[in-house]
């Protein structure tokens, strides 16, 4: 195939990658890829526009898929069910303990005298009602306090989570786009250089170019080759990633179109954005929770080790009633009510060791905090930063290909007219092949950026 004028290259930049997006029907991808085409289109705006499959997956409905199948994100669900069991087992020690009885119980006949009576037949009932102060005030309010603020750090691990998991799924949709592009540059350069090897066999027949040129551009082909076998490997890897993520089988094609202007990159100064992140990102606050939980445990534990102040209160009514004095065979009500002090050195030293390990534990969840903090001020500033590299690299990308093409353009004509070898040629080409990749590299990048900028300041990718 002989192809002359930048216009059909650049008509047919990428196409390779169609063939591969519209499951092997390259009629298809031709209609798609010329429909989408409009005049004054440079020619990085028709690469990008090539990968496009109307009605395909796009990027939103990645993450949304993803996020509705992900096992970590239902993992960190449990959270929230284990901090009800917390909050539910730490109310019981906050009201008095009520334990109600009723026994039978069959005496044997033994001897007795005549003047006391034997009742063979006991019935009894009891209701027992006690409280503990201290267990109730010193132990289990600061354990219900720190259950509540485990709910709400589950719900914030929960957003953070969320955040992750739209954050990879993203990514990893770009980086399919990413190899899908690259096998259409690699099938692309695999044509081109079979076209010139065919052209360069024809000028070596005719005496106008060595043989060692044929040779040269033999082996082009081969590399190509090697090009287009490690793409489709990239490929497939990809793809499944993203299968993976959101739990599919289906083949995925790429419904986003790269080419259009990017919105939502926040514009607020680099300050602005990470005091935001530093308020609001949930996974930091969900850090920060964790060490008010770990106060209200610590202070449960030094609770437990206090002495305890216990009310009792006790009713019965039974049959004979033992109180009752000279007994008698019927049911009668008797009550008593105590206050008791009580403590133990061993519960003492218990408190004491687990106030040890709490302590501990507060110290390394403020020093998460403060690890946090500092990563989250790194992020911010790659992620400012990371979108003026990106618009740079976006804007160079598209400067890039049209320089290529135009070379490439001027060096097969040369070629032709014997003013140049094969090896300018093939220089031309690499350098082709490089900028088409480096249009696709740059779009997905700008896009990334974007997305590592959102997850930065808290916000979801």
């Amino acid at each position: 195939m002989k192809r002359t004028g930048t216009s059909v290259v650049a008509l047919l930049l990428l196409g390779g990658s169609m063939l591969v997006l519209a499951q092997g029907r390259p009629e298809v991808a031709s209609a798609r890829a010329s429909e989408s085409f409009s005049a004054g289109e440079d020619a990085a705006t028709q690469s990008l526009r090539a990968l496009y499959v109307p009605g395909g997956l796009t990027s939103d409905e990645a993450v949304n898929r993803s996020i509705r199948t992900s096992p970590d994100v239902e993992r960190t669900r449990a959270l929230v069910l284990e901090a009800r069991g917390g909050a539910l087992q730490a109310v019981s020690g906050l009201v008095p303990r009520l334990d109600l009885s009723a026994g039978y119980t069959r005496l044997s006949s033994v001897p007795r005298p005549e003047e006391f009576p034997l009742f063979l037949n006991v019935y009894e009932t009891r209701a027992t009602l006690s409280y503990s102060f201290t267990r109730s005030l010193a132990e289990s309010l600061p354990s219900y306090r720190a259950a509540k603020k485990s709910r709400i750090a589950a719900d914030q691990q929960i957003e953070a989570e969320l955040n992750d998991v739209a954050f990879n799924a993203r990514q990893a949709y770009y980086e399919f786009a990413r190899a899908a592009a690259a096998l259409g540059v690699a099938s692309k350069t695999l044509e081109e250089a079979i076209s010139q090897h065919d052209e360069t066999k024809d000028l070596v027949r005719a005496g106008a170019a060595p043989q060692v040129d044929a040779l040269r551009t033999k082996s082009q082909v081969s590399a190509a080759e090697v090009a287009v076998a490690e793409a489709e490997f990239g490929l497939a890897v990809a793809k499944r990633a993203l299968q993976t993520l959101m739990h599919v089988e289906t083949t995925p094609t790429l419904g986003e179109d790269l080419s259009l202007p990017m919105t939502g990159v926040p514009t607020k100064p680099e300050k602005v954005l990470e005091q935001s992140a530093l308020s609001g990102r949930p996974d930091l606050r969900a850090l920060r929770t964790l060490v008010r939980v770990t106060e209200h445990r610590l202070r449960a534990a030094r609770g437990s080790a206090a002495p305890d102040l216990l009310l009792t209160g006790l009713a019965e009514y039974s049959n004979p009633n033992p109180r009752v004095f000279p007994a008698e065979d019927e049911f009668q009500g008797t009550w008593d009510a105590s206050a008791i002090i009580s403590w133990s050195p061993n519960d003492s030293v218990d408190g004491a060791g687990r106030a040890k390990q709490l302590r501990a534990e507060l110290q390394r969840a403020v020093a998460d905090v403060i690890a946090l903090e500092d990563a989250i001020k790194v992020e911010v500033t790659e992620g400012y930063h990371g979108i003026f590299q990106a618009e740079a690299a976006w804007k160079s990308s598209r400067v890039g290909l049209d320089a290529a093409l135009e070379t490439y353009r001027v060096r097969r004509e040369q070629l032709r007219a014997g003013v140049v070898n094969t090896t300018d040629l093939l220089q031309a080409e690499a350098e082709l092949t490089r900028a088409r990749l480096e249009v696709v590299d740059s779009a997905v990048g700008l896009r990334t950026a974007k997305a590592t900028l959102l997850r930065a300041i808290g916000q979801r990718p």
